[in-house]
């Protein structure tokens, strides 16, 4: 339609140009900040109780979110948000940045992809987990423990700036107030004392994928 109506008004091709700036967001639009400053942090330490985190999934995993996502999703933009969650884990291959993952036991168990499809994911976090920079570790489900308020996130920038995010159902919030960075990680460190360590860790997922 723009090509058609670039000829019609004689715009000597400026409206084609304009496409570029119609296609969907990649990115949801309450995680466009905290993408921006993962994208340089030197340090990421996370925390995910029901999903296995964006860096860590499968193309699988990343699809079929999208897809769950309500209210739907065009095809077009379930595509463009795949695309740009799969092309976040170049992240991973920065060697001189550390990554620090510990996933809910509930993530692990839940069959996001479907049943035929769910070693794929488990296998692919051992695979991850084998790079020096990069640390995932269980959180088995305990009882009561100090992430069940929901997910974190910590960043430490290059200048050494320490930022906090949290994502909800409608919203996602980045700080760096020094009082509630300081709680996030507390809390974070508290949450790792309770993790697994990592060679139980590996065991644990190991022996999940088998029993799929």
């Amino acid at each position: 339609m723009l090509q058609v109506a670039d000829q019609v008004c004689g715009a000597g091709g400026k409206l084609v140009a304009a496409q570029e700036y119609l296609k969907p967001e990649p990115l949801a639009t309450l995680s466009q900040d905290f993408i921006r400053y993962e994208s340089e942090a030197m340090a990421l330490s996370s925390y995910e109780p029901l999903l296995i985190p964006g860096l860590l999934q499968t193309e699988e995993t990343a699809r079929a979110l999208p897809k769950a996502h309500w209210p739907p999703l065009d095809d077009e933009t379930v595509e463009e948000r795949v695309s740009a969650r799969l092309k976040r884990q170049d992240l991973l291959g920065r060697q001189t940045r550390s990554f620090s993952f510990v996933i809910g036991e509930a993530a692990l168990r839940n069959k996001v992809g479907g049943p035929e499809a769910h070693t794929r994911p488990l296998r692919h976090l051992l695979t991850v987990a084998e790079q020096r920079n990069v640390t995932v570790q269980v959180l088995p489900t305990v009882g009561a423990h100090s992430g069940l308020n929901g997910p974190l996130v910590l960043l430490e920038t290059p200048e050494h700036e320490h930022l906090g995010y949290e994502e909800g159902q409608t919203t996602g919030v980045l700080y760096s107030d020094a009082d509630r960075v300081s709680i996030a990680m507390q809390r974070n460190a508290m949450i790792l004392r309770q993790a697994l360590g990592l060679t139980e860790s590996a065991r644990f997922i190991g022996k999940m994928a088998e029993e799929q």
